[in-house]
This record gives structure tokens, C-alpha cells and sequence, in this order.
């Protein structure tokens, strides 16, 4: 099969298109033969050495759809031929930049034909990510006050989406008017990242500030996150764009009676809770509750491209590599 390979550390030139045998499913897995991936920042920051240094030959990727065209030893034969995507972290899932991939069936989010495989692959991560902030970590309340960073991102989004859908009203920070117009479009309030935040805030909130900050940023927003937060509101770090979060002691939180927070994906953990969240996510696209953006799409070959418009910070939505022609 065709796959995207890495044998070292790197600018995005360091993938190379290469023929590889393809992955044979374990244990409880599936082969699904791709018709498109979700590319993520993750990736450009494991190519990079940022974390979690990927073994070399490495195929990055960890999302995807397509159809089942395989099943390994407790697999259930009668998911041959099903329209499936998936997410998965470690072993759960084989390199996802290439034309097949061994997945987990516990991974399979079950795709009906109402959903693109453009969007069964944009959905994973980022939907689950989202719904994890929006339904576990942020414990939203009908006209709380949430401010949302980097929300014309995948993940921002969905979350605008989902903490609206919840009755909250949102705002936004995006670094540019043709963003800003996009979060608004999904029914957020949004500002342009600057010193004059706190003030924007202030006014939009008759001085009182935001209940909840969702911030992926990490260190360049940490300190203003923190100030923006009305008494009793909370930080809830998911991220760290700009380099990690500092340190923060008590003291800083007294005054207000602040909590910080963080939110980390492991679907690992309560497996019957992400079960129900791969169905809502689902269901929320087949009925238009939930809208995922996909400007961008490239073919496989072009993943050196993806990981560059991603570092660039230029892109919004979802980033996705199609396999094939189409």
C-alpha cells in the first residue's frame, strides 16, 4: 500500500510517499481500507519532537474512514464491507497517513451513508475532544458566561456548537477578522486576541467577566484566561499551543474562589461514556445539531502541505488527506 513516512525528526519535508506492506489486523481489530484522514497538530508536534517521539519508520495518524475490509482473530466477521471512522490512541490504531489501517473495534465510530467519509473522518478526535470539554469538564449551565480560545479550530468549533446547544452564551477569540466572522456565524460573540480582551469582556458582561475559560493556548493566554474569570469561575486548559501553562499557587486563586482545571482525551476510561458520546456525535451530524467545518482537503500525497497550512495557524476546521482519486 501507499503510506506517508517519516524516519526522523523534522521540518514537514521529512515525509516521503512510499510503497509498504499493509498492517494485518490484531486481535480484536479490523483492516479498513481509508478513503480519507483527519490530519491534527498533535502530528506536527510529534514530527517536530515536541512529545511522545514516534518510533522510526513511523506512518503518523491515528484518525480516519473508510470501509472494513478485514477482521482479525474476536473480531465479528458480519462488520466486513461497513462504512466505519475511528480514533485511537497507541496500538488501538496503525499509521492512518496511508491507504489501509488496523484499528480497534472498539474505536469504530458506525457511519450510515447520511455521513461523507470526509466527514467521518474530521469527526473523531476533535468530536470527541469537544464533547468531553462541553459534557464533562465544563459542567455548563443554561446563560453561563464561556469564553472559548482558538475557536475557529476544529475542536473550537464543535465546542461554540455544543456549549451553545447547552444555553450558554459564548464567546470567542480568534487571531483574525475572517475567523472571527466564521464563530460568529455559529452563534459566538468574538473578539481578536489583544491586551484590550479584558475590557471587551468586561463591558460584554457588565463587569462581572466569564464563568468558564476553555483554553488550548497554554502559556501566552494563561495569565488573561485567569483574569477574565468572574468569582467562582473556572480555567479549564486542554492544550498548549504556545508552550506549556505555568505553575499557579493558591494565592492567586483566594480572591475569587477560582478552580483550574484540565481536560485530556482517554477514551480508555469509561468506555460505555464514549460509546454514548460516539453516538450522540452521530446523531448530532445526521440531524444538523452539529456542523463540522472541512476547508481543506489534500491527497495523501500532499501531507508535507497539510502539516505546513497546520503550523501556519492560517487554517480553520478540519484539515483532511483523501486516498484515491476523489
Amino acid at each position: 500500500m501507499r503510506a506517508i513516512i517519516a524516519n526522523s525528526l523534522g521540518s514537514p519535508e521529512v515525509f516521503e510517499l512510499q510503497e509498504v506492506a499493509s498492517p494485518e489486523p490484531g486481535e480484536k481489530q479490523v483492516l479498513v481500507q481509508l478513503h480519507a484522514t483527519g490530519v491534527n497538530f498533535a502530528e506536527t508536534e510529534r514530527r517536530r519532537g515536541v512529545y511522545a517521539t514516534p518510533s522510526f519508520p513511523w506512518c503518523p495518524g491515528a484518525e480516519g474512514a473508510g470501509e472494513i475490509v478485514g477482521v482479525g482473530p474476536g473480531a465479528d466477521s458480519n462488520l466486513m464491507g461497513k462504512r466505519v471512522a475511528f480514533w485511537g490512541p497507541g496500538t488501538t490504531v496503525s499509521g492512518t497517513y496511508a491507504e489501509y489501517a488496523a484499528v480497534s473495534v472498539d474505536a469504530l465510530f458506525h457511519l450510515s451513508d447520511k455521513i461523507s467519509f470526509d466527514v467521518g473522518a474530521a469527526l473523531p478526535l476533535q468530536g470527541l475532544t469537544a464533547y468531553g470539554l462541553a459534557y464533562f469538564a465544563g459542567r455548563i449551565r443554561e446563560e453561563m458566561a464561556v469564553l472559548i480560545h482558538a475557536a475557529a479550530g476544529g475542536v473550537g468549533q464543535l465546542l461554540v456548537q455544543m456549549v451553545r446547544n447547552q444555553g450558554a452564551r459564548v464567546f470567542a477569540t480568534t487571531s483574525t477578522t475572517e475567523k472571527a466572522d466564521i464563530v460568529a456565524g455559529l452563534g459566538a460573540e468574538p473578539f481578536l486576541y489583544g491586551d484590550d480582551l479584558r475590557d471587551h469582556i468586561a463591558k460584554a458582561t457588565d463587569g462581572r467577566g466569564v464563568d468558564l475559560v476553555y483554553d488550548s493556548i497554554g502559556k501566552a493566554t494563561q495569565g488573561q484566561s485567569l483574569s477574565l474569570l468572574a468569582p467562582y469561575g473556572e480555567l479549564i486548559h486542554f492544550g498548549e499551543a504556545s508552550g506549556p501553562a505555568g505553575a499557579i499557587l493558591p494565592e492567586q486563586l483566594y480572591d475569587r474562589s477560582l478552580k483550574v482545571s484540565a481536560f485530556g482525551l482517554n477514551t480508555d476510561r469509561d468506555p460505555a461514556v464514549w460509546t454514548k458520546a460516539r453516538r450522540d456525535l452521530l446523531s448530532w451530524i445526521e440531524d444538523g445539531t452539529l456542523k463540522v467545518s472541512i476547508p481543506v482537503r489534500l491527497p495523501l500525497e500532499q501531507a508535507s502541505e497539510a502539516h505546513r497550512l497546520l503550523e501556519s495557524r492560517a487554517t480553520t476546521g478540519k484539515v483532511i488527506l483523501y486516498q484515491g482519486t476523489s
